[in-house]
């Protein structure tokens, strides 16, 4: 520590800037003069006090004030979270009504192909299509799919196919079966011609409908149109088949 000796025009430098001398000297007090630069703050102790406690004064005002811009930007971002959070809720049930709507449609349509088919009197092909299975029901399952469900039975299916099947095998006297392979069971057209002259319309109707679909199983026949089917059972039948 450097001390001045109360010696009047007694100067000290601190560093190079700073420059205190002693101006007068009366009694026991000392006045003192102090010289510096102009960006050296000098100041009385009570000045520099009343400074330090403006500027503590004036840094909790702006932490109040940066506290309150925090604030309010936390409080417009969680709103604008809010916001899209509903926006995205409500489109999410938007989609969800839309694509409900578009399964009741698919099925609307589904049960409107399957009464087609049954009116044609294409019964064996109704009755795989309500089972969900056949080339009619690609489509549907296709569409199905890109809606997040699946194709379901439609109601009746399995009561209609234990009477198709049984009304079947009682014509042809022979066990047949309805799925996923197609009309399994069957046996030959000429096997079946006597059934197909002798019976009368609705038999006639329900083998064509048979025999047009077929079997994919291996060893058995592949479905044929109504008119080859004809062809068939005429050629046969001049030949004392039946």
């Amino acid at each position: 520590m450097l001390v001045l000796s109360r010696q009047r025009d007694e100067t000290i430098m601190i560093g190079d800037d700073v420059q205190v001398t002693v101006v007068d000297i009366r009694g026991e007090k000392v006045r003192l003069g102090i010289t510096a630069p102009s960006h050296i703050p000098v100041h009385r102790k009570e000045v520099y006090e009343a400074i330090q406690r403006e500027n503590a004064a004036a840094l909790a005002r702006r932490q109040q004030r940066d506290n309150l811009i925090r604030q309010q930007r936390e409080q417009e971002f969680q709103r604008q979270q809010l916001q899209r959070r509903i926006v995205e809720e409500r489109r999410i049930r938007v989609a969800e009504r839309e694509r409900q709507a578009n399964i009741s449609q698919l099925r609307i349509e589904r049960q409107s192909t399957f009464s087609q088919l049954l009116q044609s009197g294409d019964q064996a092909r109704a009755v795989m299509f309500a089972l969900g299975f056949g080339p009619e029901n690609d489509a549907f399952d296709v569409r199905a799919r890109s809606l997040g469900t699946t194709i379901r039975e439609l109601k009746g299916a399995r009561a209609l196919e234990a009477s198709t099947e049984q009304a079947l095998s009682r014509v042809l006297g022979r066990e047949v079966d309805i799925g996923r392979e197609g009309v399994r069971g069957l046996g030959t057209v000429i096997g079946a011609a006597r059934s197909f002259v002798q019976g009368g319309a609705d038999i006639q109707t329900l083998l064509t409908s048979a025999f047009g679909v077929g079997s994919l199983r291996e060893g058995e026949r592949p479905g044929v149109s109504a008119a080859r089917l004809g062809e068939l059972i005429q050629e046969v039948t001049p030949q004392g088949v039946l």
